[in-house]
């Protein structure tokens, strides 16, 4: 905390590691508000021309007391014959960017948050440049996996899966190393 007490114009005399992350926090960053000006015009246009439908939404039907039309019950809505019922829709796009717009700005906060606990830990600062840059690069490729599997990209999946993997294993060590060295007899 004594940083933000000190004179304006510290961010260049930063160590480089430090200077790595803010780096990498604040890419994040900016690519999250530029999503959010592609998810404004998918939801209300830039000229902010449909916020009014899009937040009153579509009117909900009035029950006629006098002509009830679903006195046996609701109707069932199945497939054809023969054919399968999907055991879930496909994602949106409109979902698929709310979902990437809430990971944009989450994940970044979550990796910077363990980056500067991890570099205050004792680690190698070889160490800690290794374990930051696969975490970051793990949730820059997790945050992209969706888009690429939404895409119908070969080897989508296996880009989910091991981006997830290098993450769960990144983040438990700048999770795990810094609180051991905290708690440890």
């Amino acid at each position: 905390m004594q940083d933000f007490t000190r004179p304006s114009g510290r961010l260049r005399a930063l160590p480089w590691g430090a200077r790595v992350v803010y780096s990498i926090f604040l890419a994040f960053t900016l690519i999250a508000m530029i999503l959010t000006l592609v998810l404004t015009d998918d939801m209300v246009g830039l000229d902010m021309g449909g916020v009014a439908t899009y937040y009153q939404g579509e009117a909900a039907p009035v029950d006629n007391p006098d002509n009830p039309t679903d006195q046996d019950g609701p109707e069932l809505l199945l497939p054809p014959d023969g054919e399968q019922l999907a055991a879930f829709e496909p994602m949106s796009r409109r979902k698929l960017l709310e979902v990437t717009h809430f990971h944009l700005f989450s994940m970044p906060v979550y990796l910077l948050i363990l980056s500067h606990l991890f570099m205050l830990s004792r680690a190698r600062p070889a160490s800690k440049a290794v374990w930051i840059g696969f975490a970051s690069f793990a949730t820059a490729l997790h945050v992209a996996a969706p888009w690429l599997a939404a895409t119908g990209s070969p080897g989508s999946v296996a880009v989910y899966a091991v981006s997830g993997a290098i993450m769960v294993a990144s983040y438990s060590v700048m999770g795990l190393g810094p609180l051991w060295e905290m708690w440890r007899p």
